[in-house]
């Protein structure tokens, strides 16, 4: 069984959840927002047990004019009922998506976004079949280190949404860091990758699971 910091995922219904805001904002406002977040937010949500994760402005795949962030809190409840406080007070913001990610491989819970310096992050997501969870996250589980070790990258974690495109039907979320572009595009293509055998097996495996996908590159505005 794929494992999340050496416990079982099955097991870990009861444990921390993230949610996931995107936010559209209006122009060159995002350093001044990010900073009302990670002040008054982060405080607002810490009454409760929450933390901010990340905030992350983007650069492909949304219009420059929005902000993501991520935080955690200690369960779904707590995140359902008072998530949203880590926006409050904040003028001219539209929430355009809102939805918890339950964490499996990566992150731990309480882990903190790796101090990594520069660099880019690729927010991805997977549609898959709910019947092909745990094979989609043991393919995973393999890849990752043979990936690692290939490419200058990190993936920062690995979360199932509360999103459900269809019935029968799971959304997975991946976050994965590139030391810059170039190694994000070169990673694309990994078929046949010298030293990353193993990784490009799994993910070969993975992507014939995958039915849709799509993916943002977005920078670090502030790491919680």
């Amino acid at each position: 069984m794929a494992t999340a910091g050496g416990t079982p995922v099955a097991e870990r219904a009861g444990m921390s959840v993230y949610q996931h805001h995107v936010l559209a904002i209006p122009p060159r406002q995002h350093a001044d927002i990010a900073d009302r977040i990670r002040g008054a937010g982060n405080t607002a949500i810490a009454a409760h047990g929450g933390r901010l994760f990340g905030i992350w402005k983007p650069l492909l795949g949304l219009s420059l004019n929005h902000l993501v962030v991520l935080a955690e809190g200690p369960d779904a409840e707590t995140a359902i009922a008072h998530g949203a406080d880590i926006l409050a007070g904040i003028e001219g913001a539209t929430v355009e998506l809102c939805d918890l990610w339950q964490p499996t491989l990566r992150p731990s819970p309480g882990t903190r976004l790796p101090e990594l310096s520069g660099g880019y992050y690729s927010h991805r997501h997977y549609d898959i079949a709910a019947e092909t969870l745990q094979t989609f996250l043991e393919h995973s589980a393999a890849a990752w280190g043979s990936f690692e070790g290939t490419h200058a990258s990190r993936v920062i974690g690995l979360w199932r949404s509360s999103d459900v495109p269809a019935p029968g039907i799971i959304r997975m979320r991946l976050m994965a860091w590139y030391q810059d572009m170039a190694t994000w595009e070169g990673s694309r293509y990994w078929r046949g990758t010298s030293g990353a055998e193993t990784a490009n097996a799994q993910l070969g495996a993975r992507y014939a699971m995958t039915l849709d996908s799509a993916v943002s590159i977005v920078e670090l505005v502030h790491r919680g």
